[in-house]
C-alpha cells in the first residue's frame, strides 16, 4: 500500500470515531432531556414507591416470619407426638411381656397349638383330597413349572370318609381345652383323636386318593394326586398327637397346684371346725 493510501485510510477512521463520539453525546444530551420533561411526571410515582416500599418490605417479612414459626411449631409438636407414641411403645412392650411372663407358658403354648390344630383338622375336610391330573407326562420338565396339569375328578376329604373327623376335631377342641385346666386324664384322649385321624386318612383317603378312577380310564396319561386336603388333614392328626403327650406332661403341674391348694384349704376348714369357730384367746379365757 501506497503512503498516501495509507493515510486516507488513517483519516477516514478517525472522522469515522469522531462522527460516532458526536452521536453518543448527542444521544446523551437528548436522553436528559427527556428525563428532565418526564421528572415531574415520574416523580409522585416514585414518591408513592419510596411511601409503599416499607410496607411490603414489611408484609415479606411477616409472611416470612409465619412460615417460620409454623415450621417450628410442625418441629415442636412432631418432637412432642414422638416422645408421646415412644412413652405408649414402651408401655404396650412392657404390658405385653409382662402378660406374656404370666400366661405364656408351655402349657399355654402347647394348648393354642392343640386347639388350631384340632380347628384345621375339622377345616381340613372341605378341602381337596384328591384329583385326577389328565395328561400329566405332558407337563413334566419345564412345562410342568411354567403350568400344571389340569385335575378332573376332585373330591373333598370329608367325602371320602363320611365325615367322622369333624366330631373328631371338636372332641379334640374339647378335649385340649379340658386337659388344659388340668385335667390330665383328658390327655390321653387328644392323642387317641390324633390316631384317629391318622388313622382314617391312612387307611381310607390314601388309597382313594391314588385311585385314578374313572376320570383314569377316560384320559389317557392320567395319574391320581393327593391334594392339600390329605397333607393337611395327616399333618394336624401328627400334631394332636403330640400336644397329647405334652399335655399331659404339662397339665400335672396345674393338677398338683389345684391338689395343694384344696389341701390347705381342707387344713385350714378343719382347724376351724376343731375350734368351733372361736378364736384361741377367747377359748383360753372360757
Amino acid at each position: 500500500m501506497s503512503p498516501g493510501r495509507r493515510r486516507r485510510s488513517s483519516d477516514r477512521v478517525k472522522e469515522l470515531t469522531e462522527r460516532t463520539r458526536r452521536e453518543g453525546r448527542e444521544l446523551s444530551r437528548r436522553r436528559r432531556a427527556e428525563a428532565r420533561k418526564l421528572g415531574p411526571v415520574f416523580a409522585p410515582v416514585g414518591r408513592f414507591a419510596s411511601w409503599v416500599a416499607p410496607y411490603i418490605t414489611g408484609s415479606l417479612m411477616f409472611v416470612l416470619k409465619l412460615f417460620a414459626a409454623l415450621i417450628a411449631l410442625l418441629a415442636e409438636l412432631g418432637t412432642v407426638a414422638g416422645r408421646w407414641l415412644a412413652r405408649q411403645t414402651k408401655a404396650i412392650v412392657t404390658a405385653t411381656a409382662r402378660g406374656a411372663e404370666r400366661h405364656v407358658t408351655p402349657l399355654s403354648t402347647v394348648a393354642f397349638v392343640g386347639l388350631a390344630a384340632a380347628v384345621g383338622l375339622g377345616v381340613s375336610q372341605f378341602f381337596d383330597y384328591h384329583g385326577v391330573a389328565v395328561g400329566a407326562p405332558n407337563y413334566a420338565g419345564e412345562v410342568g413349572s411354567v403350568a400344571s396339569a389340569p385335575l378332573v375328578g376332585t373330591k373333598t376329604a370329608g367325602s371320602a370318609h363320611l365325615w367322622v373327623l369333624i366330631p373328631v376335631a371338636v372332641a379334640a377342641f374339647v378335649l385340649v381345652i379340658g386337659a388344659y385346666r388340668g385335667e390330665t386324664r383328658l390327655a390321653g384322649a387328644v392323642t387317641i383323636c390324633g390316631l384317629l385321624g391318622l388313622a382314617v386318612a391312612i387307611a381310607v383317603d390314601l388309597p382313594q386318593g391314588l385311585d385314578a378312577g374313572r376320570p383314569g380310564l377316560a384320559f389317557s396319561g392320567s395319574q391320581a394326586e393327593l391334594l392339600q386336603g390329605f397333607w393337611a388333614e395327616v399333618a394336624c392328626s401328627v400334631v394332636l398327637m403330640l400336644c397329647g403327650g405334652l399335655l399331659a406332661l404339662y397339665s400335672r403341674g396345674v393338677a398338683a397346684e389345684r391338689r395343694g391348694g384344696s389341701r390347705q384349704a381342707g387344713a385350714r376348714g378343719r382347724v376351724t371346725r376343731e375350734d368351733g369357730g372361736i378364736s384361741p384367746g377367747l377359748q383360753t379365757e372360757s
